[in-house]
C-alpha cells in the first residue's frame, strides 16, 4: 500500500472547478461529444474527491518549537525534551509537545 498524504480536497474542487469554467468558455473548440466527456470527466473527480472520507488530523508541534525543548549544551539540530527526559532531534514530535511563546489554559 502506498504513503497516505494529507491534501486540501478544497483546493483541488476549486481546481476543478475552474477548470470546467476553462472548458465551458471554450466549448466552440470541441465536438459535442468530446466537449460533455471532458466535463463529465471534470465534474465526476470533482464528486469523487467530495465523497472521500475526512481524516482527524490535528497539527503537531516539532520540538524546536516546543517549549519543553532545550537545546543548550547540545548539538546543532539536537535538544533535551524536559517533558519526556530524553534527548530528541528538532523534528521531532510527541503527543505533549505545546506552542513555544503560546499561552495555554494548563499551564
Amino acid at each position: 500500500m502506498s504513503k497516505q498524504r494529507l491534501i486540501d480536497a478544497n483546493v483541488l474542487t476549486d481546481f476543478c472547478r475552474g477548470l470546467r469554467k476553462e472548458l465551458h468558455g471554450k466549448y466552440k473548440e470541441y465536438t459535442p461529444v468530446e466537449f460533455n466527456a471532458r466535463d463529465n470527466m471534470l465534474l465526476n473527480f470533482e464528486q469523487m474527491v467530495g465523497i472521500q472520507p475526512e481524516i482527524d488530523a490535528k497539527p503537531v508541534v516539532r520540538c524546536k518549537d516546543c517549549k519543553h525543548y532545550n537545546t543548550v549544551g547540545c548539538s546543532q539540530g539536537f535538544g533535551w525534551c524536559e517533558n519526556i527526559d530524553r534527548g530528541t532531534s528538532d523534528n521531532f514530535y510527541c503527543a505533549n509537545g505545546k506552542q513555544l511563546n503560546k499561552e495555554s489554559e494548563d499551564d
